[in-house]
């Protein structure tokens, strides 16, 4: 069962690395900085440690509400430029189990790389492995997402739509694929609408901020997702507003956590999260891709 679920990741993985394009530092396209985003996917594939993210919820799960507090974390190594593999994993505490969750293996390629329209396409496949976490928390199965990634500046927008060039988005819609018939196929979709108040000080127009709040990012977050399959129930997910603070080598971000609807869960959560930019931090050791890196 382990074996054959390594399959896909493997292709997946030997494709990544045909397609990838020439990357730059973290979440940098032209004039645009991408801060990296909490509780959705942004699509770079970078050098970065998220650790830790911590989150409170009240879930609903179309059963009765419990509470559940997640200690995550998230490395992802860049191998060449433009292609990723993040691991990602954590501590699930709720009343009726606690222990470590499945680890998460996600290969990410950039495909389209585009600095003048701050656009950015890219592709993944995402392999939550069975039966590697706690069998209290975790499922015995593995699940693999292929899935595809963008982000989108608005800094190409006409002078007399100046204000809003601050404005950026990003985006991924994948397609969860079980490894046992009992779970529904879904589809994930999630994304972020972020106003880069840097952005804002350095290419529109100087509004005399101070260096903390220049690197303030206003941004609402959301993660959906909708079965597929009969009997899977509707869709489910949560609206996520914050704010972030982006440094050169660190960011630290704290993020509302509102159900969409009572199958998603029971009043409102709060996640919040440290992130390092190991590329920025040692750009000549482990910030470097394995393959193909400048040295």
């Amino acid at each position: 069962m382990f074996n054959s679920s390594l399959k896909p990741f493997a292709c997946a993985l030997a494709c990544a690395t045909l397609f990838t394009m020439p990357a730059s530092a973290h979440g940098i396209l032209g004039d645009r900085f991408f801060p990296a985003t909490i509780t959705s996917d942004d699509p770079f594939a970078a050098d970065e440690l998220a650790l830790p993210t911590f989150s409170a919820f009240r879930r609903g799960d179309g059963g009765p509400a419990t509470s559940e507090k997640d200690y995550d974390f998230e490395w992802s190594k860049s191998i060449a430029p433009g292609f990723a593999i993040s691991f990602a994993g954590g501590y699930i505490d709720t009343p009726s189990g606690k222990g470590f969750d499945n680890l998460e293996i996600t290969p990410v390629a950039e495909v389209i790389r585009d600095p003048d329209r701050e656009f950015i396409l890219s592709a993944g496949v995402s392999f939550d492995i069975g039966r590697s976490g706690s069998r209290a928390v975790a499922d015995s199965f593995t699940t693999y997402t292929p899935e595809v990634l963008f982000g989108k500046g608005f800094g190409d927008l006409p002078d007399d739509m100046a204000l809003l060039r601050p404005f950026a988005v990003t985006g991924t819609l994948g397609y969860a694929i079980p490894g046992t018939s009992v779970t529904s196929r879904s589809v994930e979709w999630a994304g972020a609408l972020e106003y880069s108040l840097l952005y804002l000080q350095n290419n529109v127009r100087d509004q005399g901020f101070g260096k903390f709040v220049a690197q303030l990012t206003p941004i609402v977050e959301f993660s959906m997702e909708t079965p597929t399959g009969t009997g899977g129930g509707g869709t489910t997910g949560t609206v996520d507003p914050g704010l972030l603070w982006s440094g050169q080598y660190e960011q630290l971000g704290v993020e509302a956590i509102i159900p969409v609807n009572r199958a998603t869960g029971r009043n409102i959560g709060v996640v919040a999260q440290l992130h390092f930019y190991i590329d920025d931090m040692f750009p000549d050791t482990f910030g470097r891709p394995l393959f193909g890196g400048a040295r």
